[in-house]
């Protein structure tokens, strides 16, 4: 009878590659079709995957200059240096991506965060597998990342992405405002998988309650903007509104109305504006654009 080992060593290149396509592929799918009210582009979601593959470079140098204040500590370096700098490495691709006028509101966020983060985890995947001392190792060990997948990192930066999306409509003072989440979680399973094995069960089951919360949460907000006429608005006559002056950092999902000219047309509202730096005020806004201070 053909061993495991066996099998490995003869296919073990085209079942890791072979992991890794499919269980990549239904964390795309997963995370891509939750937007039903205004769906991103196919483009638009494929350049993020690639920028998260690419987000792996800045993401092992950061890595790597904080594990030398460290000592290379491998529980520091686990559980500290990698969720923080690889966090940050991903969310700077999606801010990036968050200049296009499709990335409109905290449910693209999460989308656009997840699909880095999948491209990010994708890549580290085959770093992991085909750096084992065989193998076998390397097969079990992309089996195991893969299945816990769709909560891992497009989970992680989906959560940051959230942040920015919430920033980009008004919502937020700050695009970082959610990066914290990214790294706390991030932390929590490298934690468990590094120094409390038996502690991996309740962070998966913390992730999924994470996870499905997030969901209702930014699709309730999507479906309000939907059924208040924002994307049909915004889409009317395959025009846009002008980014600078309707639209984030500045009206948020959350108050626009179609019906209100001040909104539709991004003007000032009279004698209102931003205490401490002065910067004008305009309809929806929370925050001041300039500052980020909340208004009052």
């Amino acid at each position: 009878m053909v061993s495991f080992e066996e099998i490995t060593e003869l296919y073990g290149v085209y079942i890791i590659f072979a992991i890794i396509g499919i269980f990549t592929f239904l964390t795309v799918r997963f995370y891509s079709k939750k937007d039903i009210y205004d769906p991103e582009p196919k483009g638009r979601l494929f350049l993020a995957f690639i920028l998260g593959i690419v987000s792996v470079i800045p993401a092992l140098i950061f890595s790597y200059i904080g594990g030398l204040y460290v000592g290379f500590n491998t529980v520091l370096v686990s559980v500290i240096i990698a969720p923080v700098m690889e966090e940050i490495a991903k969310l700077l691709f999606v801010i990036y991506l968050a200049k296009s006028d499709d990335f409109d509101g905290p449910l693209d966020g999460l989308i656009y965060g997840a699909m880095v983060g999948a491209g990010f985890a994708a890549a580290e995947n085959v770093l992991y597998g085909f750096t084992q001392v065989n193998l076998s190792r390397g097969v079990t060990l992309t089996a195991f990342r893969s299945l816990t997948l769709i909560i891992g990192h497009p989970l992680y930066t989906g959560l940051a992405g959230v942040g920015v999306g919430e920033w980009k409509v008004g919502m937020a003072r700050s695009k970082y405002d959610k990066i914290w989440r990214s790294m706390l979680f991030h932390g929590l399973w490298n934690l468990s998988a590094t120094v409390i094995p038996i502690g991996i069960v309740v962070v998966v089951v913390i992730n999924v309650i994470v996870l499905r919360k997030e969901l209702r949460r930014t699709l309730a907000i999507d479906k309000s903007a939907y059924e208040r006429g924002y994307y049909t608005q915004k889409n009317k006559n395959n025009e846009q509104f002008n980014f600078q002056q309707n639209r984030g950092p500045n009206m948020g999902i959350n108050n626009f109305d179609p019906n209100n000219d001040m909104i539709e047309n991004g003007n000032l509202i009279e004698d209102n504006f931003c205490r401490d730096c002065g910067t004008s005020r305009f309809e929806g806004d929370r925050f001041c654009r300039n500052c980020g201070k909340p208004f009052q």
